[in-house]
């Protein structure tokens, strides 16, 4: 094949895929590179010496990293299945709409959460989840004869907490791709269904879903990445939340990125932090690949 049968015929089409090319060399696969690079040197202030495995090896040892690495999938499960029940319930909740404005104004407001930046949500959450009577959320359950709850201080509810803001922000992003996708399905399909004696469970199963599969493979694999690479709820919400540092109580909230931060950027251990990160650079290009595998297999017949 040569190359005039894949590029684009415009000059102009050249340069911004050369654009393109160069923009995604630079600010993406450098990095990895580089990480991966750093990976086999102990790099500190001052510090730059090659240790070949020794960082890896120092990681089976390293009982925080094990932690971090549990918490942050027991995060995805938490929030990865939430978000694409919740985001498919309120798509097929609109697309039953057929007032255009009216649907249009339901898919605005729950699109809000997502477009509003993410600090300033996890300061307005931090609020909701004080302690005692002073939060939103314990005072709501007071009314129902319901006790407080340490939402953020206690390591049963803190990771809890920042899941359903997790869930909750991005729900809605879920709801837009979901509701791209069913607004994509030929009606007729639906109509000759009907007229075979399918029911409404049974157009969902064997019509709706097949055909959603592609975005239903997208919107699993990216949000999954999402919760991987979760980092600002536990910076902003966790600050001072039992009198600790941030990521606690006792790491329950130390989520991979955040661990790879401190032990990078805020702790200074480059090389170690570049090790934990290529670890679980290659933990997420597996599960994303399985996660569309495992999709394609369940849902393409």
């Amino acid at each position: 094949m040569t190359t005039e049968n894949w590029l684009p015929k415009h000059t102009m089409g050249r340069i911004v895929l050369l654009a393109a090319f160069l923009f995604m060399l630079g600010m993406i696969w450098l990095p990895i590179f580089e990480m991966f690079y750093w990976s086999f040197f102990v790099k500190e202030p001052g510090i730059f010496m090659f240790a070949g495995f020794e960082n890896y090896v120092d990681l089976l040892d390293d009982d925080v990293f094990w932690k971090s690495l549990r918490v942050t999938f027991t995060f995805a499960l938490m929030v990865v299945p939430g978000i694409v029940v919740l985001g498919l319930l309120l798509a097929i909740t609109v697309n039953t709409i057929r007032n255009f404005t009216i649907r249009g104004f339901f898919t605005v407001s729950f699109f809000m959460a997502y477009v509003v930046p993410l600090v300033a949500v996890a300061l307005v959450w931090r609020y909701i989840y004080l302690p005692g009577q002073q939060g939103l959320l314990n005072l709501m359950l007071s009314w129902v004869g319901l006790g407080p709850i340490r939402w953020l201080s206690v390591s049963e509810w803190a990771l809890r907490s920042i899941a359903f803001l997790r869930i909750w922000k991005e729900a809605g992003y879920a709801m837009v791709l979901f509701l791209a996708g069913l607004q994509s399905i030929p009606k007729d399909y639906f109509e000759a269904a009907s007229v075979d004696g399918a029911n409404a469970w049974r157009r969902f199963l064997h019509i709706t879903m097949p055909l959603l599969t592609p975005t239903m493979a997208f919107v699993v694999i990216v949000t999954t990445l999402s919760a991987f690479l979760a980092f600002t709820e536990v910076y902003v919400m966790t600050t001072e939340a039992g009198g600790g540092d941030r990521g606690g109580p006792n790491f329950a909230t130390n989520l991979m990125a955040f661990h790879i931060f401190n032990t990078a950027i805020a702790y200074g251990h480059e090389g170690y932090g570049s090790a934990m990160a290529a670890i679980f650079f290659l933990i997420m290009v597996a599960v994303g690949y399985l996660q569309y595998r495992f999709i394609r297999a369940t849902y393409d017949y």
